[in-house]
């Protein structure tokens, strides 16, 4: 995963090679771990977990607000390992 600052208190996660998610099995799983749903639009899952994030079909996370690289390679790892349940 490549990680890079957005804009202020932003980063977005970009994984290394193809992915292709299904943003309603996505929505299924994170809110069984504990994310919280705030919208699903087919094209982007918002949930939040003390940190709003948007989910993409391609596997790109936009985290807000993050101060450092280190929280958003944690909370993207996290949000990537509660998909793999």
């Amino acid at each position: 995963m490549a990680l890079r600052p957005c804009k202020a208190e932003a980063f977005e996660a970009v994984p290394k090679g193809r992915v292709k998610l299904d943003l309603y099995e996505c929505e299924r799983l994170l809110a069984g771990s504990g994310y919280e749903i705030v919208a699903n639009r087919g094209v982007m899952l918002v949930v939040r977990k003390g940190i709003e994030m948007t989910l993409y079909p391609h596997g790109r996370i936009l985290m807000c607000p993050v101060d450092s690289k280190e929280d958003a390679c944690r909370l993207a790892e996290e949000l990537y390992a509660a998909l793999r349940a």
